[in-house]
Order: C-alpha cells, then structure tokens, then sequence
C-alpha cells in the first residue's frame, strides 16, 4: 500500500528502518487501543446479553405457569435444560401452530 516500503525495509540502513519504525509506532498504538476498545464492546454486548435470559428464567416461568395450578413436572427457576420440548407445556408452547402437541402419532421423518 506505501509505495517502495519494501524496498526500503529490504534494503535501507539503520536509519531509514528506524524513521519507518518511529512513522508506524503511533498507528501500531492506535490499533492496540482500537482492539481493545472492540474486546471491551464485545464483553458489554455478551453480559447484556446473558443478563437478559438470567433475568427472563423466573418471568416467563409465571407467565406459562396456569393460574392456581402446578406445572407437572415442575420446571426450575435458574435451569433452561428442562424446558423447550422436553416438557410438555413448553413443547406444547414451541409446537407450530398447524400441529396439535397432543397429537402422539404425528412423526416428522425430518426430526430424530
């Protein structure tokens, strides 16, 4: 991109690699600061993120919950294993809605 840096690099003196080294020391800065600033963005954007479902987990466990009722079997507040379709309310929450949950003889031969 510089045009005879090569050049300069391969075959100049001490003095010539020393001004290229002293002209690339401050745009070598600024890219350490630059990925930093980019690592710190990113661990933000991944706390946000895993606070968000943290905070969901209890919610959404009331809100699928039917009032006065207990969900059988029960789901735990801080586990996201149990749930999806692997529990019958969940599942039946996930299932398309032109599909019937309860409907057991129902094979999809694209799902194991």
């Amino acid at each position: 991109m510089v045009p005879g840096l090569e050049e300069r690099l391969m075959s100049g003196d001490g003095e010539d690699i020393g001004s290229i080294a002293e002209m690339v020391r401050p745009v070598n800065r600024c890219l350490v600061l630059f990925f930093n600033f980019c690592q710190q963005i990113q661990k933000g954007v991944s706390g946000a993120r895993s606070d968000d479902t943290k905070s969901l987990k209890g919610p959404i466990l009331d809100w699928i919950t039917p009032r006065g009722q207990l969900l059988s079997p029960p789901l735990g507040r801080n586990v996201k294993m149990d749930r999806s379709f692997q529990h019958e309310r969940t599942g039946a929450l996930l299932c398309p809605a032109g599909l019937d949950w309860a409907n057991t003889e129902y094979v999809n031969p694209n799902f194991p």
